[in-house]
């Protein structure tokens, strides 16, 4: 007992610190997931200030019975689910809603959110090509715009990346309201129409 005394107290306290490791990861997962939804919440909040001119899809899913391939990715897309679609008339934009702290911005280990919205960018795009027509316009069908847009709650990245735009909360409706009207009141309520069916 004397030789073995510290392996048997450790041995005897080891299944109270594994419950205490798994209700510590327990605690950690669900601090991420509450903080992603007060992020969420929050974006959606801020997005109803824009008033009755835009439709808000909150998350939209798609699927593909036939999968379709994402080749800047090496990668098959069954389906991509995007926290916020939001339909203007001035296009779509998918909105991912990050709640990161500094520390969390600033990792490196975090699976990019870039390459997320990046993906569902490409899997609304063949969507959209497949069941939306605009053909109201004399020169011929028109294009839908789709715009990438994550927004950080509280701190965000300073660097710039290609086809996505970074903003705080604070910066989503002025960004939004930007871009000029190029869709009729009519093809509106066709895109939304399909994309809500």
């Amino acid at each position: 007992y004397k030789k073995d005394k510290q392996n048997l107290i450790k041995k005897g306290a080891k299944s109270k610190l594994d419950e205490l490791e798994h209700t510590r990861n327990v605690l950690e997962n669900l601090k991420n997931l509450i903080s992603g939804a007060i992020g969420e919440n929050l974006v959606v909040k801020e997005i109803k200030k824009l008033g009755d001119d835009y439709a808000l899809i909150n998350d939209f899913n798609l699927s593909f019975s036939d999968p379709i391939y994402y080749k800047k990715q090496d990668d098959w897309i069954y389906s991509a689910q995007i926290d916020h679609l939001l339909i203007s008339r001035a296009g779509l934009f998918i909105i991912e809603t990050k709640n990161w702290s500094k520390s969390s911005v600033n990792t490196n280990n975090l699976r990019s959110p870039i390459k997320q919205i990046e993906r569902s960018n490409f899997a609304l795009y063949i969507h959209i090509s497949d069941n939306i027509t605009l053909n109201e316009h004399h020169w011929g069908e028109q294009t839908i715009p789709i715009r990438n847009l994550i927004v950080m709650i509280n701190n965000k990245p300073t660097a710039k990346f290609k086809y996505v735009t970074v903003k705080l909360l604070s910066e989503l409706n002025d960004y939004i309201k930007y871009f000029e009207s190029i869709l009729t009141q009519s093809q509106l309520n066709k895109v939304i129409r399909q994309l809500t069916n």
